[in-house]
């Protein structure tokens, strides 16, 4: 088996468990896998710890609650538990997957975690028998997987458009496409100017559309774009979790997109929580089962 010390993955790709240990390496059961080789612990959450008494969740504040390994008795820091706390001082990363719901053979990347602090919960084993189970309290380090929904191409034939020269909200497909296009090319330029390598990612849909790095930082740069002067853009959820939780993150947003004079409005994560303010539009609605 050859495994790769490196992990490169983007967030939202697909592949089988097989081929990910084939790949990387390490235990091909449980939740905790710790490739012998590898810079990196691979995770991996979904609804199968339910029947060994826990579920994984994330919490309101970006934080993924993560319980340890362990079916029986009380749980210990030893084997994959111990990796997880430890995996700062030993220089490794931590990476999470999440079962595809349909088919468990498949694992969808979620992201990079870092370890912030453990508790400890009481509840049954996989005997039913009440037992300590640790839970790792985990935040992501960049970007995460985005929502596989589009608000602009869901609900652009749904809702009337905004008054002429206003604010960035529902147009025609076609003319969406140009405003982004350009509002990315600007945002470019902008970052280039200054002396920035920039990389478009929007291919690769990791969550943000540049990324972009200077004598040692990286920013990941979501572009928003509009026709008006307003400063007023639909966002998906997932990429207002990610605005929220990546600590790279930065939203640029591009007024006047197809004039003249564009202008480009930038807001760092600090700046996302304290001056946009959200407005829900739309819900997603699935039978309860």
């Amino acid at each position: 088996m050859s495994e790769d010390k490196t992990f490169i993955l983007s967030p939202g790709q697909i592949m089988r468990r097989r081929d990910l240990h084939k790949k990387f390496g390490g235990q091909t059961q449980g939740g905790i896998s710790t490739p012998r080789n590898g810079q990196f612990v691979i995770l991996i959450t979904g609804d199968s710890g339910k029947q060994h008494g826990y579920s994984d969740q994330w919490t309101d504040d970006g934080v993924f609650l993560y319980t340890g390994e362990g079916q029986h008795g009380d749980m210990k820091f030893q084997a994959g538990n111990r990796a997880i706390r430890d995996h700062g001082q030993n220089q490794k990363t931590l990476q999470l997957f999440e079962h595809n719901k349909k088919d468990k053979r498949f694992l969808r990347y979620v992201g990079e975690m870092q370890y912030v602090k453990h508790s400890f919960q009481n509840g049954p084993d996989t005997d039913g028998t009440m037992r300590q189970a640790i839970v790792f309290h985990l935040r992501p380090v960049g970007a995460l997987s985005p929502d596989t929904a589009t608000l602009e191409a869901a609900l652009s034939a749904e809702l009337p458009t905004s008054k002429q020269g206003k604010g960035g909200w529902f147009g025609s497909v076609e003319t969406n496409r140009r405003v982004e296009k350009a509002a990315v090319e600007f945002v470019q330029r902008h970052y280039e100017r200054q002396g920035w390598q920039v990389i478009s990612v929007e291919a690769q849909k990791v969550g943000y559309d540049l990324r972009c790095e200077k004598d040692g930082v990286q920013e990941h740069v979501e572009v928003k774009g509009t026709q008006g002067l307003e400063v007023g853009f639909i966002i998906t959820a997932g990429e207002v979790r990610n605005a929220l939780i990546d600590q790279r993150h930065v939203t640029g947003v591009v007024t006047s997109a197809l004039s003249d004079a564009p202008k480009v409005t930038f807001f760092s994560k600090s700046d996302f929580l304290s001056k946009i303010e959200l407005e829900p539009i739309a819900y997603r609605a699935i039978l309860k089962g």
